[in-house]
């Protein structure tokens, strides 16, 4: 890895050292989860055999909010720049990955399911052209109506 931040020991251990492990980041704001995650993603994406756009495919990146998905976006676009300085004998290989940067999925927990519910519309029996519905007064009716019903069905089951 290149001179790049100063990270503590347990960030490195989450960033780069334990690389072949899933894990979860949690802590406080500011503590630095989002760039721990863009050099885990960059040292995934470099690790990577294939030097095509089907390694993005590959990996996700998700967040809680888009300030976060754009920040952590930006931040593995400039890390991917410095290790193509800093690293001349794989500047090509990081170029064709910054070229093909659009391509990454990094987005916020909402966003990618929302793509998977597109990808899948049809196989899960959804229109295609659903729409996720942000109006909380008909959201909360809607859930109000929901669990009448389920309450109802389940008294007529004799459950109640």
């Amino acid at each position: 890895m290149s001179a790049g931040p100063k990270l503590t020991p347990a960030q490195r251990a989450a960033a780069v050292e334990r690389i072949g492990e899933d894990l979860a980041l949690r802590s406080g704001a500011g503590c630095g989860k989002t760039l721990v995650l863009a050099l885990r993603y960059v040292e995934l994406l470099l690790e990577e055999q294939a030097g095509g756009p089907e390694a993005f495919s590959r990996l996700v990146a998700l967040t809680f909010t888009d300030k976060a998905a754009a920040e952590m976006a930006q931040r593995v676009w400039k890390t991917l720049r410095g290790r193509a300085r800093d690293e001349p004998s794989r500047r090509d290989e990081i170029r064709r990955r910054l070229e093909q940067l659009p391509e990454a999925r990094i987005s916020t927990i909402h966003s990618f399911c929302l793509a998977l519910l597109r990808a899948g519309a049809v196989e899960a029996e959804l229109d295609p052209n659903f729409a996720v519905c942000d109006d909380t007064l008909l959201t909360d009716q809607m859930a109000l109506e929901a669990a009448q019903q389920a309450a109802l069905a389940a008294l007529e089951r004799g459950e109640g």
